[in-house]
């Protein structure tokens, strides 16, 4: 089954990809606002942040599958990486994680799971801008795969699908 669902409902921190899209946002305003021409002197711009084995417990009042209440507790590791050309701009960014989610009510089983994630955007020097993320989840017998694609061309938008597949919920 092929379902629509906001990006927040997959059970992964989203913390990095926050940070991505603000970033990426960020970016597009100021290719928006700058119009000039650069130098072939411009220096190039790295940002790299990452975290390994970063530990911390949410609590949901759901998951993917419905009102299934619970602890989360997330041991993920991440990575990302924005080079800034001046006249462009690309930012890739990836997680890695599993975690254990311990529901409220007794008669739910509480399931392990890991999950990857990998995001791309890009601003070019032309303008046009690409979005990709892919997401890859498998807590117990469900399995959770989201990829999302965004392209503008000249301010039009050429695509923008968010497909969300969701198989196995009790």
């Amino acid at each position: 089954m092929d379902v629509r669902l906001p990006t927040e409902q997959a059970r992964s921190p989203r913390r990095m990809l926050t940070a991505l899209l603000l970033a990426g946002l960020l970016a597009l305003a100021s290719a928006m606002l700058v119009a000039a021409p650069v130098s072939a002197d411009s220096a190039v711009t790295h940002v790299r942040e990452s975290g390994k084995k970063e530990i911390h417990t949410e609590y949901f009042p759901d998951d993917i599958c419905g009102p299934r209440a619970g602890w989360t507790t997330f041991v993920v590791t991440w990575r990302f990486h924005i080079t800034d050309l001046g006249d462009s701009l690309h930012v890739n960014a990836g997680e890695t994680g599993r975690y254990t989610t311990d529901f409220d009510d007794p008669a739910t089983e509480d399931y392990k799971s890991q999950f990857t994630e990998a995001v791309s955007f890009n601003v070019t020097r032309g303008g046009t801008v690409t979005f990709n993320l892919q997401f890859h989840d498998f807590p117990g017998d469900i399995t959770i795969h989201q990829k999302i694609v965004f392209v503008e061309v000249d301010g039009q938008v050429k695509v923008d699908r968010d497909v969300l597949r969701v198989d196995g919920c009790p």
